[in-house]
């Protein structure tokens, strides 16, 4: 008889632990928001004739059921754990090798890479480059198309310039490849700014990526911002002319894909003039007709209290998001962006009256014709390797 109970106990834990989660699944309410990953979750499938014959409804219910399993975080947390205990570091798809030929022209197999390297900093992938050629040509084409002076800069990944902090056996970073082959091709069609030097040597004193977040800190923004003063023709303003309020607790989106939970969250730097009032400077974010507003100073602290605490730089992204300091007297400076720009873009504003940022993902209209119709000084084209290379709105909208 206790043999016969021994041999049948791990079918009742099993069956057992099969209808507790059953009845939590039921019982529990169900979030629309994954706070740890970053990213709304799926609602229950439509179901109709055309989902139920088509197989979208099963395939939609197996993403609802997964997203919405009891203690969903936690074991999706020790997935990772394990994975990286078992050699495999990076959970959710990373590829520590080149699987073939066509990975090493940069094409990966896998879409959510992060590594856990020293020091806690979280990796992403290595850029890929199935449009980084044909957006160097178009900027190109669009800088010889217009009277305006045009400056472009490419910032380079976390990885690239914080490689000593790499796992052993990660791939290395192409991002001197990359950048060299986009500077060779604009050529003397811009002036292109090259940081790579200036952030690599800056890099052993200074945090100047974010461990948990793809994104660049206000401290290597500024470097960059003052460097770029030698070519745009201004005096950068000094580092102890700012306060610098620091915000805890930012988890970003590296953190939320590698969900290795156990990663200490980074800080978020606010710089302020110390001679200066923010309610001197506005920010009006254009979203379309009727939905325009504009605020004063360049922080939306409302953000801080959300889960992407990142979007406290001028409340993320927008289609045309106008800086208007009246500090300074003159100069107008269109920024063509991605979202590393809105660390430096309030750098920039202390020394151009206007700063008028365009972000091609959801602006769609000519550029060139908006800052001939403006007057702009300048345009700086500004975008971080990544989004360079894997992003194709630039083909479709930069005109």
């Amino acid at each position: 008889m206790r043999k016969n109970i021994l041999k049948a106990l791990p079918t009742f834990v099993f069956c057992g632990f099969i209808f507790t989660f059953m009845i939590l699944w039921i019982v529990l309410p169900k979030e629309s928001v994954s706070q740890q990953e970053k990213r709304e979750l799926a609602k229950f499938p439509e179901l109709n004739a055309e989902t139920l014959t088509n197989g979208s409804f099963q395939k939609n219910l197996d993403t609802y059921l997964s997203d919405h399993t009891p203690a969903r975080s936690f074991f999706v947390g020790l997935n990772a754990d394990f994975a990286l205990l078992s050699g495999r570091n990076g959970y959710n798809g990373i590829s520590l090798h080149y699987d073939n030929e066509n990975d090493k022209k940069g094409h990966y197999s896998d879409s959510d890479c992060i590594a856990l390297g020293k020091d806690n900093y979280l990796f992403p992938k290595p850029a890929g480059g199935e449009f980084l050629e044909k957006n160097a040509e178009y900027i190109k084409e669009f800088a010889e198309d217009t009277d305006i002076p045009v400056f472009m800069s490419v910032i380079p990944s976390s990885g690239c310039i914080n490689s000593d902090k790499l796992p052993l056996n990660h791939p290395d970073y192409q991002d001197n490849d990359k950048i060299d082959m986009v500077k060779n091709m604009v050529g003397d069609s811009l002036t292109f700014i090259d940081v790579r030097s200036l952030l690599k040597s800056k890099a052993s004193d200074k945090q100047l990526y974010y461990r948990t977040d793809h994104h660049w800190t206000a401290a290597g923004a500024y470097e960059c911002y003052s460097l770029f003063g030698q070519y745009l023709n201004y005096s950068p303003v000094s580092e102890d002319s700012f306060e610098k309020e620091v915000i805890d607790g930012f988890y970003g989106t590296s953190y939320a894909r590698a969900a290795m939970w156990f990663v200490p969250p980074d800080t978020l730097e606010l710089w302020h003039r110390k001679d200066q009032k923010e309610n001197t400077v506005t920010v009006t974010l254009h979203d379309g007709p009727e939905m325009d507003r504009t605020e004063q100073g360049y922080f939306f602290r409302d953000k801080l209290n959300k889960d992407d605490k990142y979007e406290v730089y001028l409340d993320g992204n927008h289609p045309i998001t106008r800086i208007v300091n009246d500090n300074v007297t003159g100069g107008k400076l269109f920024l063509v962006k991605d979202s590393y720009s809105h660390t430096i873009a309030p750098f920039l504003s202390q020394n151009f009256h206007e700063v008028v940022m365009i972000d091609l993902r959801y602006y769609h209209g000519s550029v060139s014709a908006m800052a001939e119709k403006e007057h702009a000084d300048a345009v700086m084209i500004l975008y971080s390797l990544t989004n360079l290379s894997e992003g194709n709105e630039i083909g479709s909208y930069l005109e």
